[in-house]
């Protein structure tokens, strides 16, 4: 998983506005997806206090985008907005998102089987031979992540990773 890479063009222009109609609504722009075929805008917001999003968070910012979309020409006439919490089991697409998941178990797809990327460390069966795998996350870098299993820390580059979540124990709930 290579970090997502700078916005451009479209979904520049809504990741800047939703930042501000977001901002203006006293919560953060967790994330964003503009998927130009079908017009769709996917706005995924957080309330700093909590972490996460209701539905009253979501109706506020979907009202706050409407003038907006009313009103500005370069925007798509058929585009549908889409306002969400990132979910419990969110995605981490970016280095601040891995930073608010530190403490937490994370979810890691790898491109490779895990004990292929670290051939001199003897490593737990649970975690060697799997491409997909629970860790505790531990530490963030702009190079990579630090993860933690059985008490074996592993550096592990971004562009190792395929996909990464969240992992949610909902025994915490």
């Amino acid at each position: 998983m290579v970090l997502r890479q700078e916005r451009k063009g479209m979904e520049k222009k809504f990741f800047e506005l939703c930042s501000k109609v977001v901002k203006d609504e006293n919560l953060d722009l967790y994330d964003l997806d503009y998927i130009p075929g079908s017009h769709a805008l996917r706005v995924f917001i957080i309330d700093p206090s909590t972490g996460s999003a209701v539905l009253d968070d979501c109706i506020k910012v979907d009202r706050a985008m409407t003038p907006y979309i009313d009103e500005a020409d370069w925007m798509p006439e058929e585009l549908t907005l889409e306002v969400s919490s990132p979910g419990l089991y969110r995605q981490l697409r970016e280095i601040s998102h891995f930073e608010t998941a530190v403490g937490q178990k994370i979810k890691l797809v790898m491109t490779k089987k895990v004990g292929e990327f670290f051939p001199d460390v003897e490593l737990p069966k649970k975690i060697g031979k799997e491409k997909t795998v629970i860790l505790d996350l531990k530490e963030v870098s702009e190079e990579g992540i630090t993860v933690e299993f059985e008490d074996t820390k592993l550096n592990i580059k971004y562009d190792w990773i395929k996909k990464a979540n969240l992992e949610t124990e909902l025994d915490n709930f």
